[in-house]
């Protein structure tokens, strides 16, 4: 109907995509949550109306929240609580949050996870996995839905896991203690009242950072003051929120996923709270090594340093001409820090927004995948920016870079120093054996390097595998179902014609007019075509593989 009036765009199909999740309800409103972070699948528009979307269900049945509260303590829930609010603070899809008060006085929170909720998800997750492979048929590249579903799956149960969001909870606390930034915190945890259906951790309070963002777009005089006199400032807190997504990445265990307002507490003098560690990331440290040059290069206006940042993230490339994706991949930078530099420019085209969502229709454009954990990263690092600009329109997000890259190499040296120091303990010795046997190992592995032959031929012998095994397999097909055909019409002359077995089996079966008729209808023919497409198809996602890349490179 949108085509007919003229009103296509891809901002109407986004709205229509959310409206049929949000029907659907249940596990498709988490899928459409995380399919947000996948701008690398889906054009940028449909992953901004797709965030929009709203986990709210009916409350769990107190009877029931009852009982399960009290399995997870082992204990009646008079002999621990003084209170337990029958009415929920927030209900979403997965988990309904309650506010209580222990015996011993505090305030808590107690998260209490939806009975069924991890079969139900199972099953619409086959679901999915039924539509992707029919879809795999013509729509995507063979095995892809394959990965999709698996990074789907994973999103999905992070946040049935009450069990690891306690531990990112107390670790993020215990390293923020340990860097001393006593600025930022996140709630503290009753592990001996947790387990994996129920979370307690401190209730919160204080000001929630969309409140505060509202208040600084709609410039509301009044509402800053009296926020000012406790100390809330909101330069104060963008500045925060920066460092706060630059700590997480360059020196936390992990960084939060999820940084969005509804997820973000503001207290006097401006602290911090992070609530809902239910999505994370970790680097390897070669990832984070790769993001530090990234942010280094942006910060010192290296356009070309920080391309081959960037290219090195995403490695093993598929078959693209990288030199003409670097180029392109240049011209979006460029125009990213023409924005931050000008005085002109609006808060929206300051963040790192613009310059992520250039790059993500260019991985469309060429095919190129990313991990979950780039695309998590990249969605923390545009939401950090984002608020922060929407706090502070004039930020400058490389001078805030600047500024904790000043901090990080105090603290740096620090290290630095401490490991010196330690040189000469006895188990440095053990670093030394291990430094001796790498060079060794190295050496070794250069010298096979430079001895071996010029060509390589197992990517080659791999490609030629799968395409006759796609061949025979098509073929298998094909036949199949010309016996069925054939079987078929011999049972019909016996059941329904009265023939006798033989007589049929010989005339269906061991007839060469039979087969010859089979063989040149125009339905096997059309079939036997649309099996040759396909897998025609198949072997050319197959020639653009990643894989095929990869396969070049470690072929020793």
């Amino acid at each position: 109907m949108d085509v007919i009036r003229r009103r296509d765009s891809i901002q109407a199909r986004g709205r229509h995509l959310r409206g049929l999740i949000e029907r659907a309800g249940g596990t498709w409103i988490k899928l459409g949550q995380q399919l947000a972070i996948r701008v690398d699948l889906l054009p940028y528009p449909v992953a901004q109306e797709l965030e929009k979307m709203l986990d709210a269900a009916p409350p769990i049945a107190f009877s029931q929240v009852r009982r399960i509260v009290e399995h997870a303590i082992q204990r009646p829930l008079d002999e621990v609580f003084s209170e337990l609010s029958e009415e929920p603070v927030g209900s979403g899809s997965v988990a309904c949050v309650y506010r209580a008060v222990l015996r011993g006085g505090d305030v808590v929170a107690v998260k209490v996870r939806r009975p069924g909720v991890g079969s139900l998800f199972a099953a619409d997750m086959r679901a999915l996995g039924w539509i992707l492979w029919l879809a795999e048929l013509w729509l995507v590249p063979p095995g892809y839905s394959r990965q999709l579903l698996h990074e789907l799956s994973t999103m999905l149960y992070e946040e049935l896991d009450f069990v690891q969001e306690a531990r990112y909870t107390e670790l993020f606390q215990d390293r923020m203690d340990k860097l001393g930034q006593r600025f930022v915190r996140s709630p503290h945890v009753y592990g001996e009242l947790s387990n994996n259906e129920v979370l307690v951790t401190e209730y919160v309070s204080g000001i929630w950072l969309k409140d505060l963002i509202s208040a600084a777009e709609r410039q509301d005089a009044e509402g800053l003051k009296e926020l000012a006199g406790l100390g809330i400032v909101p330069r104060k807190v963008a500045r925060r929120l920066l460092k706060i997504a630059r700590l997480c990445a360059q020196e936390g265990l992990f960084f939060h996923a999820d940084l969005h307002p509804a997820n973000v507490m503001v207290q006097p003098d401006s602290r911090l709270v992070l609530i809902d560690f239910g999505s994370c990331g970790a680097f390897t440290a070669r990832e984070r090594r790769v993001w530090r040059e990234i942010a280094d290069a942006q910060a010192n206006e290296d356009v070309g340093r920080m391309v081959a940042a960037v290219l090195a993230l995403l490695e093993p490339l598929p078959s693209v001409d990288v030199e003409e994706f670097s180029r392109k991949l240049e011209t979006v930078f460029w125009q990213d820090l023409y924005a931050n530099k000008s005085r002109t420019s609006r808060w929206w085209e300051r963040t790192s927004a613009n310059l992520w969502i250039g790059f993500f229709k260019l991985a469309q454009e060429y095919r190129v995948p990313m991990n979950l954990n780039t695309l998590r990263m990249i969605r923390s690092t545009m939401l950090s920016d984002s608020l922060a600009a929407r706090l502070e329109p004039r930020i400058d997000h490389y001078r805030e870079f600047r500024r904790y890259e000043v901090q990080l190499g105090k603290r740096m040296r620090q290290r630095l120093r401490r490991k010196l120091n330690s040189l000469t303990d006895d188990r440095s010795f053990i670093r030394y054996e291990q430094l001796y046997e790498a060079a060794v190992a190295g050496f070794y592995r250069f010298q096979r390097f430079l001895d071996s032959s010029t060509y390589r031929f197992a990517v080659t012998e791999r490609m030629f595998a799968f395409a006759v095994s796609q061949a025979l397999r098509a073929g298998t097909w094909l036949l199949s179902g010309v016996v069925l055909v054939r079987v078929g019409a011999a049972a019909r002359r016996i059941f329904w014609e009265g023939q006798g077995v033989t007589e049929a089996l010989t005339q269906e079966l061991l007839s060469g007019p039979a087969w010859r008729q089979t063989f040149t209808s125009p339905v096997f023919i059309g079939a036997a075509l649309l099996m040759l497409a396909l897998t025609l198809r198949g072997i050319s996602f197959r020639l653009s593989d990643k894989d095929r890349e990869a396969g070049s490179r470690t072929a020793l």
